[in-house]
């Protein structure tokens, strides 16, 4: 799959390394690493309600200042929204 990433949506790469997340044949190893790049995409495009609840289910530890500045962030998009 590693070659494969760069022609695939960002929403389905991101999809399948959650599942890998949960798989059991998965290598510890391998599940950090892979959190931490679910962790990068979600942050890098302030995914709160996903973060909220991967973080529910004990995907992701959750950081709530992390939590609170993409809710931030989410929130004065939709003010800008408003006005326009």
């Amino acid at each position: 799959m590693e070659g494969q990433e760069g022609s695939q949506q960002p929403q389905l790469i991101l999809a399948h390394k959650r599942f890998l997340l949960t798989h059991s044949d998965v290598p510890d190893i391998e599940k950090v690493r892979l959190r931490q790049e679910v962790l990068d995409s979600v942050v890098a495009d302030d995914m709160a309600p996903l973060y909220e609840t991967l973080a529910g289910s004990s995907v992701l530890d959750l950081d709530q200042s992390v939590f609170e500045s993409m809710r931030a962030k989410i929130d004065d998009e939709l003010k800008k929204l408003d006005v326009k």
